[in-house]
């Protein structure tokens, strides 16, 4: 169903909880090209478009990629000829084939093979024809190959949502961060360039500094979580998946409760470290030698989920290095690496275990948010998840706007794209609360964003491995031969630390989410037959109250 067309219709459609005004266009989308190589911005005033098409938003992309969903062979022969005729080939990702095997081979049924293959997405490569002749060649231009190849196809045909943009996503946790990124003492005139306090949403900006909700090394005198399921009870725990950036080393996080790097048929899920000791410090860039903005951003959600049910088995399934960025195709494959997970472990085979809940803290901005049929890529394999019995979870974003973000948008909502269906379980969006219990400043908000949760100054577990360049600002040692210094802001050898953004109440809720399922559980309420658990796990979402419209 098609989305409000001004920002004053959608004001009256809105519920009252919306707060207004919300800017349209997240800050991220003008800062994302100098961050990532090889993207581009879609302007809708220069963007090649088509007469009587949904309407055009900005957003970003990768330069020379496009996503193929299905590999139908009308999809597949169209999108060859359109290139073909602009003067382009397709090279196809290395792996399509192999993970084509993988599922002629893996055992399921013939429904579950058929739904998982109509889901699977590939990536393709845009490169020029190779002619000597015509040694320099025109730009590559992505969307306007995919403008062509919708034509061709008709915008009514079932296969014009097959093939679609690459976008990169983004964990988004309060840009822009001022301790890491980007080197605030190097880059460039950091005293007066640009504006530090105005731009963007000055308001938010102190939740990025230390002692006001940004990231910083803390203690924790309390006790670990105690579980409620005694040694040797053969009660069920629930499963949680992180898709996220991996779960560090920490005490309340060892081998019993964490599964980390999952793989299905051998292959792994989500994507490998960068190496051991990028993975132990939390330090890609060896010349400064910070923490990235994003790193220990995966463990930080995995203490969340520990504390609100200590007795989950979280998968940790690395999605992004301590970036926070990530192609949307690696995304949908490690989804659909998931759904084929979770599909065997249904049909009884040896050695995976059903998951219960996802935790998804990252999203991007659709060019074309109102037609669902342009972003089935994405929905696919989360569409599969809850008929499943998955309860898939996601941060609303940290943007302070109004705008849809994906996945957050696909929650169900009286004018969105997705409708709420008995037989799936709906994905649920969060937003952040500050301490207080007011909404935090940098959260998005809408009417997909059905739940609320603490998100700011939050205080979570932390890889014991970070210790990086940043020092103390004074140390000496005392005449007791004593070491006495500041505090140093990025020794996280404590195991904790404060946090803020709505990756971190989404993990909570999620958290909160398997809690009222194990109770069900230990009431041997516990089928992992889909039908079973989808009503089961809606049960649980109904009983917990949404925001008041």
């Amino acid at each position: 169903m098609a989305q409000p067309s001004s920002n004053g219709d959608q004001a009256a459609r809105e519920p009252a909880h919306v707060t207004q005004p919300l800017s349209p266009n997240p800050p991220y989308l003008r800062e994302f090209a100098d961050e990532i190589l090889n993207v581009r911005v879609l302007d809708p005033l220069t963007a090649y478009q088509v007469k009587d098409q949904p309407g055009i938003r900005p957003t970003v992309f990768v330069a020379d990629t496009l996503l193929v969903r299905g590999n139908h062979p009308d999809t597949l022969a169209n999108l060859q000829q359109v290139a073909a005729d602009a003067g382009f080939q397709l090279v196809w990702d290395s792996r399509n084939d192999k993970d084509q095997a993988l599922l002629r081979r893996a055992k399921l049924t013939d429904e579950q093979r058929a739904a998982l293959q109509d889901s699977w997405v590939s990536r393709v490569k845009v490169v020029p024809v190779d002619e000597p002749a015509k040694a320099v060649f025109k730009p590559i231009d992505t969307w306007r190959l995919l403008q062509a190849y919708r034509v061709t196809v008709g915008f009514d045909s079932p296969r014009s949502g097959d093939v679609g943009l690459e976008h990169p996503t983004s964990t988004a946790d309060v840009r822009p961060n001022p301790m890491t990124s980007p080197h605030p003492m190097t880059s460039p005139h950091p005293m007066t360039s640009p504006h530090p306090m105005t731009s963007p949403h000055p308001a938010t900006t102190p939740y990025v500094v230390p002692g006001w909700g940004g990231r910083q090394p803390v203690a924790w005198l309390g006790q670990a979580p105690q579980g409620v399921i005694a040694k040797g009870e053969t009660t069920r725990r629930p499963v949680v998946a992180i898709l996220d950036s991996g779960i560090g080393i920490h005490p309340w996080l060892m081998d019993k409760a964490v599964v980390r790097n999952p793989k299905v048929m051998g292959e792994l899920i989500g994507i490998p470290p960068v190496s051991v000791k990028a993975d132990l410090s939390g330090v890609m860039d060896k010349l400064v030698g910070e923490l990235e903005a994003d790193s220990g951003h995966g463990t930080f959600m995995a203490g969340l989920i520990r504390q609100a049910c200590p007795d989950a088995v979280l998968l940790g399934i690395r999605l992004f290095h301590d970036d926070g960025v990530v192609a949307e195709g690696e995304l949908l494959r490690s989804l659909n690496l998931l759904v084929l997970r979770q599909m065997l472990a249904l049909n009884g085979v040896k050695g995976y275990e059903t998951v219960d809940v996802v935790a998804l803290s990252l999203g991007y901005y659709h060019e074309q948010p109102e037609d669902l049929a342009f972003d089935a890529l994405l929905y696919s394999p989360l569409r599969l998840l809850g008929e499943l019995g998955v309860a898939v979870v996601v941060s609303a974003g940290n943007e302070a706007t109004g705008r849809p973000a994906f996945p957050a948008s696909f929650a169900p909502y009286p004018s969105g794209p997705v409708q709420d269906d008995p037989a799936r379980v709906p994905v649920s969006t969060v937003g952040a609360k500050n301490p207080d219990g007011t909404i935090a400043l940098f959260s998005n908000d809408g009417p997909w964003v059905q739940y609320l949760r603490p998100g700011a100054a939050l205080v979570s577990t932390f890889p014991i491995t970070y210790n990086a360049s940043a020092q103390a600002s004074n140390e000496l040692v005392n005449a007791y031969g004593e070491i006495r210094s500041g505090l140093d802001p990025d020794n996280f050898s404590s195991g904790f630390a404060v946090w803020s953004g709505t990756s971190f109440a989404a993990p909570y809720f999620a958290g909160q989410v398997a809690a009222l399922l194990l109770k069900r559980y230990l009431q041997k309420d516990d089928s992992a037959e889909p039908g079973k658990a989808v009503a089961r796990m809606r049960k649980v979402l109904a009983s917990i109250p949404v925001r008041p419209e």
